[in-house]
């Protein structure tokens, strides 16, 4: 079943012929950011391993101006003709002469923009301490984009080092991958030429280079490794926090890995402009501000527990993905999938109570309600063009292929696992690796089929859900397996199996609980160890990748001893009965007799989701006495564990109870309506807005409150600390609430922004997104969006367009979704054609889940 790597060379348009490879380039660029254009000149160091009479090599929207090849001071071949293919983002220099096999150099001027569509080598502004706007030059090459900034082989598998030259103002801060080397002032002082040490093998996707009015802090030595945070000027006090959570990050991988750090510095830069969260160029690594930069005394615990997470998950790659690098992109789901891993693991220590595992299944969940669609894709499949490698940026690649390698962990054993990583960074450390080797190594150490049993993960579309059921004659308990969708297929059911690493915790006839794991290879099998027991769990931990239906004894059974499981298997139990009632094998007035029992649970994350998934059913009620009577019922439901808490912070709190008391006030007010607790965010947030100090987790809560309530002051105020923000998480929280005001001139209001400039091309799509879920006018904001298409696909980034697209996902009437489905008919998204399928396939799950519980819903709340 082993898939080997797509888009072979020899047969793909889009690959390069390996005749001619580099091993070094010598770049020497020249950007001038008020003009927004940059010239540059690339020596590359080239072997030729047959005669040739052309070089073929990536480039896109590049001038290129001329080229040669030399062998030797004096010996060197013209370049006849430049053919440049915008279609296949390539350039063909055909030569006056063929030359031999051997080793040339081959140099290369050309030109370029400055783009703002940020990608390749792009112009980012912002807006410094005396209002002035300022513009940085800065890079983003992941997946084919260093094609964009100079010519080159532009494919992950041709490593090669890198001695990057810039020409920059004199005033200007610069960096790149490696440190400074050397700084060469000109005779009028206007400019220097800045010279860094020669990368690493590496791929091309992983070089940066970043000039612009930039600070730096002190660098901060980590075993030997300088350590800094990059911020545009002005704002380094935000940058503690981050410094602190990198340090970590970098001494925790270093041990895990037992594998030295393979750069020389580790710069952590924070861009204004930036499409993605965060980007891994060995070195160099580049984040949006709010991902970097905060002030740790008004910070959210999310807004600080995502900041280690992001940097964690990016230095992880220093190390998987840089130092060993997939061969081609069918593999980038294990670089992301392996680093979304190691983040949580890093993140679990840095600070513990956090219980950042448990914090995991949230994840895992968005994953699971992509794989449980007819439109899911497997994990790794064939990838051709750029376009194809684009579309691998999704949650099946980092929360799926993340839960997956957590539940292979778990089964192999911690230290077993630990060992094998180990190994496959040795063995293949600057080289290029398929999927099947990091199977390999790990069987190697273990002894364990584990080659066997992800390839059935990694190469099958979808997941199992395990049937347990008691068997009164043999005493035994008994597992099936079938894969779980929302919608089955008509006919036979599909009879895919999986080697489920099956965990099992059940309380023994004498209260003893235990614990078994076991690797089940067919479609049923018997558990002889769990006979008799009082309850039986058998996805331990929730470490699985599979959801569980439960015979209605012992369903009952983990009810009724609910306290005995685990708060991450609480949530899990609720999860799999969410998505029973989505697929139509339980109802909704099940769900909500369901959370009640949950009433005396205190865990964050048991009430993060229950708490979402009932403000879903709160949402599909037309009748407005059913809509009271469910407000009703989720305000006595959410006193119950807030009244426990207290509605006052003190100072014995931990992170998650202040995270807790947040998210239970947040849905008392936005989902349930309540009188009292609506004015008391509005006192909150009035303190805040007076000066005052409020506990950040509740002022959160408060502004979110209001926001769903806000009268036009409110719209204004929030307007106002947008613009004006104390620090980039202010700025996202009140740019994100835009999207809850509850009138139309609101939305309207909030719309235009997004295409006027006023919000940053970076953030647009994401508010547009949010906008569609406007309970009273997603329809106002779809509208928008498709009359504005064509200039939405102008400004935004081309990845972040299916991104906006998903917020259809909130959507659940009949007549949305043919509105919806009639204008992709006619309208492509770029590089998201599959995920775009999965959202009008869940578009199409909320609108039956709509039309059948919402009645019964109804009857049962008011009959």
């Amino acid at each position: 079943m082993t898939l080997q790597s797509t888009a072979n060379p020899d047969s793909s348009p889009y690959r390069l012929p390996r005749t001619v490879l580099p091993s070094v380039y010598r770049i020497r660029l020249r950007p001038d950011i008020d003009a927004e254009r940059f010239s540059g000149t690339v020596i590359a160091s080239v072997s030729v391993a047959e005669s040739v009479d052309a070089i073929t090599l990536n480039a896109k929207e590049l001038e290129v101006r001329g080229a040669k090849v030399s062998r030797g001071w004096q010996d060197f071949v013209s370049v006849d003709s430049i053919e440049c293919d915008a279609e296949l983002e390539r350039v063909t220099l055909s030569l006056s002469d063929s030359i031999p096999p051997g080793d040339y150099e081959l140099e290369v001027t050309f030109d370029g923009v400055l783009n703002r569509k940020l990608e390749g080598f792009y112009v980012s502004t912002f807006t410094d301490e005396e209002g002035n706007e300022r513009k940085i030059a800065t890079t983003q090459f992941e997946s084919t984009d260093a094609r964009m900034a100079f010519p080159c082989w532009d494919e992950p598998d041709i490593k090669a080092q890198f001695d990057v030259e810039m020409t920059v103002p004199a005033n200007q801060f610069a960096v790149s991958n490696g440190p400074i080397v050397s700084e060469e002032l000109s005779e009028d002082g206007s400019e220097r030429v800045i010279t860094f040490k020669r990368t690493m093998k590496m791929s091309t996707y992983l070089l940066a280079f970043i000039v612009g009015p930039f600070e730096a802090t002190e660098p901060l030595d980590v075993d030997g490794v300088p350590l800094r945070i990059i911020y545009p000027a002005g704002k380094g006090h935000l940058a503690g926090y981050a410094l602190r959570a990198a340090e970590h990050s970098l001494r925790y991988f270093t041990d895990y890995y037992d594998t030295p750090y393979p750069g020389d510095k580790l710069d952590l830069v924070a861009v204004p402009d930036f499409a993605f969260g965060a980007m891994e160029n060995l070195g160099c690594v580049t984040f949006r501000e709010a991902i970097l930069l905060v002030d740790e005394a008004v910070a959210t615990q999310p807004e600080l527990l995502i900041i280690a997470d992001v940097i964690a998950h990016e230095l992880a790659h220093m190390w998987f993905g840089d130092l060993v690098t997939m061969r081609w992109w069918n593999g980038i789901w294990l670089n992301e999938a392996f680093a979304t891993f190691m983040a949580a693991m890093s993140t679990d220590v840095f600070n513990p109570e956090w219980q950042r595992w448990n914090q995991f299944s949230l994840e895992r969940s968005a994953a699971f309600d992509v794989d449980s669609l007819a439109s899911t894709r497997p994990i790794e499949y064939e990838v051709n063009s750029p376009a194809d490698a684009d579309g691998m940026f999704d949650l099946l690649t980092y929360e799926k292929g993340g839960s997956v390698l957590r539940m292979l962990e778990q089964h192999l054993g911690a230290e077993r696992f630990k060992s094998g990583i180990g190994r496959y960074l040795r063995k293949h450390a600057y080289g290029n690796t398929e999927t099947s080797d990091l199977w390999d190594a790990l069987e190697e150490e273990t002894g364990e089929p584990v080659r066997s049993t992800m390839d059935a993960w990694i190469y099958q579309r979808g997941y199992p859900i395990i049937s347990v059921s008691g068997c009164d004659e043999c005493d035994k308990v008994i597992v099936k397996q079938r894969r779980f969708m929302y919608r089955e297929p008509e006919g036979s059911p599909e009879e895919t199996v999986w080697p489920v690493p099956l965990g099992v915790r059940f309380a023994d006839e004498s209260g003893l609980v235990k614990s078994e794991r076991r690797l089940i290879t067919t479609a049923d099998e018997e558990l002889e160890f769990a006979a008799g027991a009082r309850w039986v769990n058998v996805n331990a931990g929730a470490n699985g990748f599979y959801r569980v239906n439960y015979a209605p004894n012992l369903l009952a059974a983990l009810r009724d001893n609910i306290s005995e499981l685990l708060p991450i298997e609480r949530y899990s139990l609720a999860d799999d009965q969410w998505s029973a009632m989505l697929a139509g094998h339980a109802t909704a007035t099940d769900y909500v007799e369901l959370a009640q029992g949950y009433r005396d649970d205190d865990d964050l994350d048991v009430w993060t989701l229950l708490t979402s998934n009932l403000a879903s059913l709160e949402r599909i009620l037309e009748s407005d006495e059913a809509r009271q009577a469910m407000r009703q019922l989720l305000a006595d439901l959410y006193n119950t564990p807030l009244g426990k808490l207290g509605w006052q912070p003190n100072d014995t709190d931990s992170p998650r109870e202040l995270e807790l008391r947040g998210v239970l006030f947040r849905s008392l007010a936005v989902t349930a309506k309540d009188v009292a607790t609506i004015a008391e965010a509005r006192r909150l947030h009035d303190e805040f807005l007076n000066g005052g100090q409020v506990e950040p987790n509740m002022l959160a809560a408060a502004t979110a409150a209001v926001a769903a309530q806000g009268t036009n002051a409110d719209y204004e105020t929030f307007v106002a600390k947008f613009k004006d923000p104390a620090t980039p998480q202010e700025e996202r929280r009140y740019r994100g609430l835009l999207a809850s005001f509850p009138k139309a001139s609101q939305m309207k209001s909030t719309l235009d922004m997004c295409l006027n400039g006023d919000v940053r091309s970076q953030d647009a799509p994401y508010l547009v997104g949010a906008c569609l879920g406007n309970r009273h006018h997603g329809g106002q904001a779809w509208e928008f969006m498709t009359t504005n298409w064509d200039e939405m696909l102008k400004q935004y980034p081309a990845n972040a367009i299916v991104r906006m697209v998903g917020g259809i996902r909130s959507l659940s009437k009949p007549e949305q979704a043919r509105e919806v489905a009639q204008f992709f008919d006619t309208h492509e998204v770029p590089s998201g054609e599959l995920t775009l399928k999965q959202h009008l396939e869940r578009l199409e799950v909320n609108v039956a889940f709509r039309q059948r519980e919402a009645p019964r819903l109804v009857e049962w709340l008011t009959g």
